[in-house]
């Protein structure tokens, strides 16, 4: 793999004073053709195919061809010659073939990050397809510029990774089912929180917990939830207020008192699988210590608990079990922080998903002391999976 990507840095550089195929005749092109040496005896009509529709021009043959000459999975490897069928085609506005070529690009500079001509020109074959809308390469070009930002420090790249992210199609959908959409979040997010870092910028800070809070909303088991999770967990142990949604209106605060407010509420079979028992409410200590209180009441937190949680089919089939408790804060400005664990699941991905369902609720109503000083209060999430019950109940302050 390092002899190959050596040679296609030597290739590269001399790329450009190689002739297109749109300046060569046929006969070449037939000759250049008959050179590709088919390695998979399977594939052999398919490379024929091929072959046959890069001498008709077909720009879609020149692409897959290319990327089979570059690849050497089913042919013997010709990176020249995989290059000079991209390059044509892409010249030509084939969008795939463009998007290819930055990708390799991109990963060429990923390893020569000092290599200014591999970003220029990745730079310059993904906005060509990013003119014909392609996704992909809206997702690629943007993570180009958020890597590139953060290697130079510059938070304009940065700024425009942002900025192209937030035209991606359905980003801000919870409910997408779509990997790249997914992408597309997860990258808002860690772009936003990296800017926080780089300029202590608030307003980056609180788009961070909105873009990683739609991503984690999306009830999907996405493979690379993990660091998502821990960046989530990061922007709200960062002493910073980071409340994004509405102050909530005078009925929903009368709403939330007359149903109870936040309290201790036990057994309510809400998610995972029914029947069971839930958490135990809690119970205070001492005088009665001011409470925060989640929106609409007690009633409007099962709800949210109970369509938020996952429980994947195959800890079901095995009949796993787990509780999971979380502490955290809330918030003079009513939003969740510093949620920790306090007592682990045998299952990691139980622990991962009581942290994300706690994370991602709803701002809340802040504590209020009876002159009407509102303050910190603490709480806690008993978070149960299996045969024993859904989600457990939420305590009094802890």
């Amino acid at each position: 793999m390092q002899m190959r990507t050596r040679t296609l840095s030597v290739l590269l550089s001399v790329l450009f004073f190689m002739p297109s195929l749109a300046q060569t005749n046929t006969d070449s092109i037939k000759a250049m053709m008959d050179k590709i040496e088919i390695t998979n005896p399977g594939m052999k009509q398919v490379i024929e195919n091929y072959k046959k529709g890069v001498i008709k021009g077909e720009l879609d043959a020149k692409t897959s061809l290319g990327l089979e000459c570059i690849s050497g999975k089913y042919v013997k490897p010709d990176i020249t010659m995989g290059l000079i069928l991209l390059e044509d085609a892409a010249n030509q506005n084939h969008v795939d073939a463009q998007y290819n070529l930055g990708n390799l690009y991109y990963g060429l500079w990923a390893k020569n990050p000092n290599n200014n001509t591999y970003f220029s020109q990745g730079v310059k074959w993904l906005r060509k397809a990013v003119r014909a809308a392609d996704n992909r390469s809206v997702l690629l070009l943007s993570r180009y510029y958020y890597d590139y930002g953060i290697y130079k420090k510059e938070t304009s790249y940065i700024d425009g990774s942002i900025k192209m992210l937030e035209t991606y199609p359905e980003v801000t959908e919870v409910s997408a089912k779509d990997d790249q959409v997914l992408n597309a979040q997860a990258l808002l997010g860690t772009a936003n929180l990296s800017k926080w870092r780089l300029e202590n910028d608030t307003t980056a800070l609180l788009n961070a917990k909105k873009w990683y809070r739609i991503l984690l909303k999306s009830n999907l088991y996405f493979p690379n939830y993990t660091p998502y999770i821990d960046s989530l967990k990061a922007v709200l142990s960062m002493g910073v207020p980071v409340r994004i949604d509405p102050q909530p209106t005078p009925e929903e605060i009368e709403q939330s008192q007359n149903s109870g407010g936040m309290g201790g509420f036990g057994g309510m079979p809400m998610g995972g699988r029914p029947g069971g028992r839930g958490g135990q409410p809690a119970q205070p200590q001492g005088p009665q210590r001011p409470q925060a209180r989640f929106v609409g009441g007690s009633q409007a937190m099962q709800q949210f608990i109970r369509s938020n949680t996952l429980y994947p089919e195959n800890l079901k089939s095995q009949k796993l079990n787990g509780r999971v408790m979380v502490n955290f804060t809330i918030d003079t400005d009513g939003a969740v922080i510093n949620p920790q664990i306090a007592q682990e699941a045998e299952v990691f991905f139980m622990n991962q998903d009581a942290m994300r369902v706690v994370m991602i609720m709803p701002d809340w109503i802040p504590a209020e002391t009876e002159d009407g000083k509102v303050v910190q209060a603490n709480s806690s999430a008993t978070v149960t999976y299996g045969s024993g019950g859904g989600m457990g109940g939420f305590g009094f302050g802890f």
